[in-house]
């Protein structure tokens, strides 16, 4: 198949952007040591290989090689999900002194409990069912607005 158009060439580049807190501000519930490697190593690779996906796909798309631009979307959307956990990870943590470590108030304690009774309940169900997860472990709370709960995925 071809395609009898020209597709701009776009140029995306992501970045690793910078932690709101020090590597160390953690500490000692995550060592500096761990978060800068995890950072700035295993999170910029996702964003290495995310940009070296988008410029495989963009020379495909140039190429008007549809077939090197479907084998490329695995890579995009490997990388890209790696990458936008991380961003979504970082921008959860926070030091002691700026609020992390502390249970959740307000409404999110209140639909909590009502879920699983307690928030202690609640972590004891999220470890069990994340410390499953094969591959990158990744849990997530969220609310569904079908069901109106929270929900474990």
């Amino acid at each position: 198949m071809v395609c009898h158009h020209e597709p701009e060439q776009q140029v995306v580049a992501f970045q690793l952007q910078e932690l709101p807190y020090d590597y160390d501000a953690l500490e000692p519930y995550i060592s500096g040591e761990i978060m800068r490697l995890h950072h700035s190593k295993h999170h910029q690779t996702y964003v290495n290989n995310l940009n070296a996906a988008f410029e495989k796909f963009q020379d495909a798309a140039a190429e008007n090689d549809v077939v090197g631009m479907i084998e490329g979307q695995s890579a995009i959307k490997f990388n890209g999900g790696g990458h936008i956990n991380h961003e979504i990870f970082w921008s959860n943590l926070a030091a002691k002194n700026k609020g992390g470590g502390t249970p959740p108030e307000g409404e999110l304690a209140q639909e909590i409990e009502k879920e699983w009774g307690s928030f202690d309940e609640f972590k004891e169900k999220f470890s069990k069912i994340t410390v499953g997860i094969q591959g990158s472990g990744w849990g997530w709370l969220g609310y569904n607005k079908v069901s109106n709960r929270l929900e474990i995925k």
